[in-house]
């Protein structure tokens, strides 16, 4: 099954061009008659601001070869807001799930830190998430998604816009397990211990990932992979990053 991943689409309370960006992205999607599932991975609006999500709402309720469609939280996005924008429509919050024979577990990360150490963008994981991932992928492989990264995925100042109990969560993973993010901005693919993390481009700008301070590029699109079961595990290929 295909997985197309959508991030960080940073969506204004007025439309403007990042609306573009998405509109275009959708319409890609919705043109795929294969069997597949549409991740929305955190930040999709700018401010939280509930005209953003209804956009947002709009547009995919347009697209009817798009039937499964999650969302979770970013740093940027109020959980209750977008709850409440999206209730009724395709676009659905959950905890888990199962498309088509393969299981998702939906993490949140969007909690802000409750310590001083971290910057403006940084997440963190609450007890009782990082409790229902343990129970979740204790014996049953499942795949990971969440806004941000598990795993480091470059230089120190993105580490400060990281998840503020990154250790805990990542403690998490007694068997082999893979997690798609966003929040990066830039696509990575990487693994450590048993953990492989793959973070997906962002709709509206990228990062520069190279440089020692935030700088953006104009890098983006979405990401596409491609999940199957092979021999009790699953396992997942990246297809294609789709740049506009």
């Amino acid at each position: 099954m295909k997985i197309y991943q959508i991030t960080d689409t940073h969506l204004a309370e007025d439309s403007n061009e990042l609306d573009t960006n998405l509109i275009r992205l959708l319409d890609i999607v919705n043109q795929d008659m294969d069997e597949k599932v549409l991740l929305l991975t955190g930040d999709l609006a700018n401010a939280a601001v509930p005209t953003a999500y209804q956009r947002i709402r709009t547009y995919l309720e347009a697209c009817e070869s798009i039937t499964h469609c999650y969302a979770l939280a970013g740093n940027h996005d109020d959980l209750n807001v977008m709850k409440a924008c999206f209730k009724g429509s395709k676009i659905k919050i959950r905890k888990s799930a199962i498309v088509n024979g393969l299981p998702f577990h939906f993490l949140d990360t969007s909690q802000k830190p409750l310590g001083s150490d971290m910057e403006l963008g940084a997440g963190r994981v609450t007890n009782r998430e990082i409790a229902a991932l343990r129970k979740a992928i204790r014996k049953t492989p499942k795949l990971i998604v969440s806004h941000h990264p598990l795993l480091d995925v470059s230089g120190q100042w993105f580490k400060q816009i990281g998840i503020e109990n990154q250790a805990d969560v990542v403690r998490c993973f007694n068997h082999k397990r893979t997690v798609i993010s966003g929040h990066a901005h830039h696509y990575f693919d990487i693994k450590q211990g048993n953990v492989r993390q793959l973070v997906g481009i962002a709709s509206a700008y990228g990062f520069e990932h190279q440089s020692n301070t935030p700088q953006r590029n104009d890098c983006l699109g979405m990401s596409i992979y491609k999940a199957i079961w092979s021999q009790g595990a699953i396992c997942v290929e990246h297809l294609n990053n789709h740049l506009i």
